[in-house]
């Protein structure tokens, strides 16, 4: 739901963090406006894309204090429009028969975008539980759009935003929520993220809304602080590994009910029309880690119209192509597994099948033992990442032996193995 109303006071300077809002500047609605957007709102609906979200970076123009979709705060004031925006917005599109899931109404709220690079509303902490306690007041009333949840507050940074201000909302806010969502970008430590979890526990009587994390990108090493996130392009198996972690951490340490990434499709540094090389090496000093997919920016003028896939793409393969929405995840022992190699495994939904994921964050190969789950059970299919390969079926099948399946994880890869119950 974007914020520029039209004839705004200060545009998003950046073109494509742009986005049109439905709600004029002068007060009315226009539902033709955002083609982009509702274009591929439509094309989810009729795909039949199980949980379509509604997010918002900035209240519009309309309600804002400074006319803007940038650089402003929220306000008790101005809550009960935003509210009311919300709440026409989703009421409208539910009657169009777009089944919406959810509604994010802030965004990294500790940062107003204040430059105006991009869409940003502030929301200090104390009035989060309140705007959320509107919001779903709003829908409530809603005979169309009652359904609709609130997912809050995508703080961007766990040790240094999440530690200190949840306390300010989450105990008044919890109520409102179907979902908590967060962002990493300070990177945290599996320490870190234990605490957090306990701390999302003790400010709601540990009866928390499940945690979904929501966004992260562009880390440019594996280790922590906020320092991590950079210029860079790796699209190789190495950032690969280090984005594979984030998912294990979120979804074992903090029991993350989901695992979002930022953007599918970016711009390349380069063009591979000029560098051959452009698509496929490390490039330190420019691009950011930001996709899964990439272009050549220049396509107009180069023709070209390839899709550039990284390691990335092919590890998140693993985890949404085995380990499916509503699926139960196991605990996979750390203390049996070396430095370097995490494990997740979940079983389907319908319990006929339980997909084991393995990932070597080493520089050598690692001998792996594995019980299978279960009499009866049959090892059905095996796929790797790794360096030399993208997403390759393992051919022959690792050997069942008295009930256990022996093989070799490569280093840097990764490795599922699926049964058949």
């Amino acid at each position: 739901m974007g914020g520029d109303g039209g004839n705004d006071t200060q545009e998003v300077t950046t073109v494509g963090s742009r986005v049109e809002s439905f709600l004029l500047r002068n007060g009315t609605y226009d539902w033709s406006r955002d083609q982009a957007g509702v274009t591929f709102l439509n094309m989810a609906q009729a795909a039949g894309v199980p949980f379509i979200t509604f997010f918002i970076n900035a209240a519009p123009s309309n309600i804002s204090d400074n006319g803007a979709a940038c650089g402003w705060n929220l306000t008790a004031a101005k809550t009960p429009a935003f509210a009311n925006y919300i709440n026409t917005v989703l009421s409208h599109w539910t009657k169009q028969g777009i089944n919406i899931s959810y509604i994010s109404p802030m965004n990294e709220p500790d940062n107003n975008r204040a430059d105006c690079g991009q869409e940003g509303m502030a929301v200090s902490p104390d009035l989060r539980a309140q705007a959320f306690a509107a919001i779903k007041s709003a829908l409530s009333n809603n005979s169309t759009a009652s359904k609709v949840d609130i997912v809050g507050d995508e703080t961007s940074q766990i040790t240094t935003q999440a530690f200190p201000e949840y306390p300010d909302w989450l105990p008044l806010a919890a109520t409102y929520l179907s979902n908590i969502a967060v962002h990493n970008y300070d990177y945290p430590d599996d320490q870190a993220l234990s605490q957090y979890y306990d701390l999302v526990l003790n400010l709601t009587n540990n009866a928390p809304p499940p945690v979904k994390f929501t966004e992260t990108c562009c880390s440019t090493n594996a280790g922590s602080g906020s320092s991590v996130f950079g210029a860079q392009y790796d699209p190789t198996m190495t950032n690969a590994l280090i984005v594979a972690r984030y998912v294990w951490q979120f979804l074992t340490i903090v029991q993350a009910q989901s695992f979002d990434w930022w953007t599918a499709v970016t711009n390349l540094p380069c063009s591979p029309t000029v560098n051959a090389s452009c698509a496929t090496a490390i490039n330190e000093t420019a691009g950011y880690n930001s996709g899964l997919i990439y272009i050549d920016g220049d396509y107009n003028q180069t023709q070209d119209y390839n899709l550039y896939l990284t390691k990335r793409a092919f590890m998140l393969k693993h985890f949404s192509y085995f380990h499916r929405p509503g699926a139960v995840r196991y605990d996979v022992a750390q203390d049996q597994l070396p430095d370097g190699v995490n494990a997740l495994a979940t079983k389907s939904v319908n319990g006929t099948s339980l997909s084991v994921l393995f990932m070597n964050n080493q520089t050598s190969s690692y001998n792996l033992t594995l019980q299978s789950p279960g009499n009866g059970a049959v090892l059905e299919t095996a796929v790797k990442t790794t360096p030399e390969d993208d997403w390759t079926v393992v051919d022959p099948l690792p050997t069942v032996t008295n009930g256990s399946v022996a093989f070799e994880l490569p280093a840097q890869s990764l490795w599922t193995l699926k049964f058949r119950s």
